[in-house]
């Protein structure tokens, strides 16, 4: 009992540090995802951004989807301008004598936090300028504006930085910023403006120390493990776009992968018995031109025999037995590589020696070959097998693109292509959960299999 006891402790203890590992493997194909689609990929809004709607529209997208934080961790803060009046009127700024100084602070339309010392109403107009590092009133406005001047050069020594300000209720601020060198002048210039009197207040938003996260790679992390990360084609969630497309890969993969292994094993098993006969010979043959013929032969041949027989199951899912015609070519396609696999492992085995005491013996071929032989060999067939479980919910890229089936696999082809950047991310990001998990199912049933194996 004790024994038992010490046994499953030591199971128990491996699996959890098992664990600790996959969840660093997982961060670390997060981080090295988040490089490659978030750095160095560049500005994304291109392709999803009408240019000419102008920087505003661009701003827009970026604090949808978070790129507007800095990239790890988050010091920054924002200068806020409230509007506290209420009217039908637009909140706006507009730069005046040549000024450029509000598109230089990226002055925006935004729902942000309530900012420090401001005591508008958090359903007040606000505009935002862009996150600073550490910003303070003694920061320069050289730093605010990312170093683009504050008035135009077009327009001579006359331009002076100056602002129109159109609050809600219809009054008119005007500011002039010619003085302002620093965030602190600029709150103050706005502060004193004539018939201001509290109507407009400018401040710098709060910062926590839950703020430090507020980043592009910590708001990646949390929409790829809660599956919240939105399409930016489409705006559906990826839990949504998994829910949807998935039931469509899995309905190519998991048939296929399970009828693969079963025929693979029963060929293998055959041409084995009849080892170094004609059988055998012809087996190996067949099964080395199975794996020299490309995926799109098989691919091009199937679609076109689809259509000399039956033209509508040859694409596309008008019929819910068209979903059988990649699945039989998927068959079709892995068996050669299968077999011979399965061929090897069952070869190796049966040249050990309990297998040529056992026949010494008498004791018929096929009584070992399934009863000891097929027992035996299951350790490097379970890892095949396994492995190959997390990939079945991306699908066949190739299969689901070819024959018109809206699953995962196609999708994330589309995807790449189109730079929808999330979507990538959280398909990487559930391949490695599922890749991590089936390693460890892959160790427990190795001691399951194989007493001689004990987890440590």
């Amino acid at each position: 009992m004790r024994s038992a006891e010490v046994r499953d402790s030591a199971v128990m203890h491996y699996v959890l540090r098992r664990l600790a590992q996959a969840v660093f493997t997982v961060l670390g194909v997060m981080l090295l995802t988040f490089i490659l689609f978030r750095v160095i990929a560049g500005d994304v809004s291109t392709a999803y951004v009408n240019q000419k709607l102008g920087a505003e529209a661009r701003q827009a997208f970026y604090e949808k989807h978070k790129l507007d934080r800095p990239g790890v961790f988050n010091y920054h803060r924002r200068l806020l301008v409230s509007d506290n009046t209420s009217g039908p009127h637009q909140f706006e700024i507009a730069d005046q004598n040549g000024s450029l100084a509000a598109r230089a602070l990226n002055l925006h339309l935004a729902p942000l936090e309530p900012a420090r010392g401001a005591q508008a109403l958090s359903s007040a107009p606000r505009l935002a300028g862009r996150l600073v590092f550490a910003l303070s009133p003694s920061t320069p406005l050289a730093a605010m504006t990312d170093g683009k001047p504050l008035v135009s050069q077009k327009t001579g020594s006359a331009a002076s930085p100056a602002w129109k300000i159109s609050l809600s209720d219809g009054t008119v601020l005007d500011v002039d910023l010619s003085k302002a060198r620093t965030c602190g002048d600029l709150i103050a210039e706005i502060g004193a403006s004539p018939g201001n009197n509290g109507k407009l207040t400018t401040a710098i938003s709060t910062w926590s120390p839950l703020s430090l996260f507020d980043s592009q790679f910590f708001w990646h992390l949390w929409e790829n493990v809660t599956f919240s990360g939105r399409s930016y084609a489409t705006n559906q969630s990826l839990l949504e776009i998994v829910g949807e497309r998935g039931k469509f890969s899995l309905s190519i993969t998991v048939p296929a992968m399970v009828l693969t292994w079963l025929f693979a094993m029963i060929i293998s098993c055959f041409v084995a018995y009849y080892r170094d006969t004609w059988i055998d010979k012809v087996g190996v043959l067949l099964t080395v031109l199975g794996m020299c013929v490309p995926y799109l032969a098989y691919m091009l041949l199937g679609q076109w025999v689809m259509f000399k027989i039956a033209p509508e199951y040859a694409a596309g899912l008008a019929h819910p037995s068209s979903i059988y015609v990649p699945v039989f070519i998927a068959v079709i396609a892995g068996l050669g590589a299968e077999v011979r696999f399965y061929r090897t492992i069952i070869l190796n085995e049966i040249n050990k020696d309990y297998v040529r005491t056992a026949r010494a013996k008498g004791v018929p071929l096929p009584s070992i070959l399934f009863l000891h032989v097929l027992k035996n060999c299951m350790l490097p067939i379970l890892t095949e097998l396994i492995t190959t479980i997390p990939f079945l919910i991306l699908g066949s890229l190739l299969l689901e693109r070819f024959f018109g089936i809206p699953g995962l696999g196609d999708l994330l082809l589309t995807s790449i292509t189109s730079r929808d950047v999330p979507i990538v991310t959280g398909l990487t990001y559930l391949t490695a959960v599922l890749y991590v998990v089936s390693l460890l199912i892959t160790d427990v049933l190795y001691a399951v299999f194989d007493p001689r194996i004990h987890l440590r």
